[in-house]
């Protein structure tokens, strides 16, 4: 970024008359540059990981022998995310965000036995366990099945479960300023509005807001099942149909400003999640509102792929 104030410095140039703000365009520009700067940002995302498989037939059975899939894997992500230092220190006007960095290790196992037990049924179960550095593990069960009565016709099921991990910035960023903007009636009649003016909220303002990572984040976590089948009607055609149906829960929300002003006044029967908040003087004039992520909510998703 070109040419981002300094604010500390542009404040020092006003008072000493340096800097005329009547008469931008005659200021010197040894007086311009000497309050602003240059702004700017390193990052990286490195990703080194190994993973070993195996296969083996273990016993036999109506279908054919059963096989057992094994694998392992261990992962190292390195990330960082930094800014300049007077960004960092806050003194950027008309600049938002923050640095970030960290790294973690996951550790994972997984396995999968394929049953054939007749040679028109086979049945899989499968599960998988991740071990996280940073926030802890998850397990990750499945198990399916597959019956084909005629050479044209396969029918299919499966349950399972899985999770999704917070990711490093989420739970790494450091505090950052945020100018957001929200509609709150207390806080237009500390401003001077009318009751009248104020009844709906009056027009959105822009409030000091602060963005911070969650490092209580955990991951989210899901059930889900489909059924369906496939048959080939003629050579040249075929159908394929699945309905499916998924659930997830501890959802990974971030949470507005405004949102955090609709629980504060009771507009939303849900309460300002631990570490958010906000804070208001004595008129009801919002002074700061800290929002982030947090795990919140269910979300149910199903359909039908044709």
């Amino acid at each position: 970024g070109r040419g981002f104030v300094i604010e500390t410095l542009a404040r020092e140039a006003m008072a000493n008359g340096s800097y005329n703000i009547f008469d931008p365009a005659g200021t010197p520009q040894s007086v311009l540059q000497g309050f602003t700067t240059n702004t700017g940002r390193e990052g990286k995302y490195d990703i080194t990981e190994q993973f070993v498989s195996a296969t083996f037939d273990l016993w036999k059975m109506g279908g054919g022998a059963s096989r057992l899939f094994v694998g392992a894997e261990h992962r190292k992500e390195d990330y960082k995310d930094l800014y300049d230092s007077l960004s960092e220190g806050g003194v950027i006007l008309g600049s938002s965000g923050n640095s970030a960095a960290g790294d973690r290790t996951v550790t994972s196992y997984t396995g999968e036995l394929v049953m054939p037990i007749t040679r028109q049924l086979e049945a899989s179960l499968a599960l998988r366990y991740d071990k996280y550095s940073d926030y802890g593990n998850d397990t990750s069960p499945k198990v399916s099945m597959r019956w084909q009565p005629k050479s044209n016709l396969t029918l299919r099921a499966s349950y399972g479960q899985g999770f999704n991990a917070p990711s490093l910035p989420q739970l790494t960023q450091k505090p950052a300023f945020s100018a957001d903007s929200v509609i709150d009636q207390r806080h237009c009649l500390a401003l001077g509005g009318t009751a009248a003016y104020c009844a709906d909220g009056g027009d959105a303002e822009q409030i000091n807001g602060l963005v911070i990572s969650n490092p209580a984040l955990t991951s989210e976590h899901s059930d889900q099942w489909a059924i369906g089948g496939a048959c080939d009607i003629t050579p040249q055609f075929g159908l394929k149909a699945d309905l499916w149906d998924i659930k997830i829960e501890d959802v990974i929300s971030d949470i507005t400003a405004q949102e955090i002003v609709n629980r504060d006044n009771g507009d939303s029967p849900l309460a300002i999640p631990s570490g958010l908040s906000i804070t208001r003087d004595a008129t009801g004039f919002i002074t700061q509102i800290v929002r982030g992520a947090t795990n919140e909510g269910t979300l149910k998703q199903r359909g039908i792929d044709l």
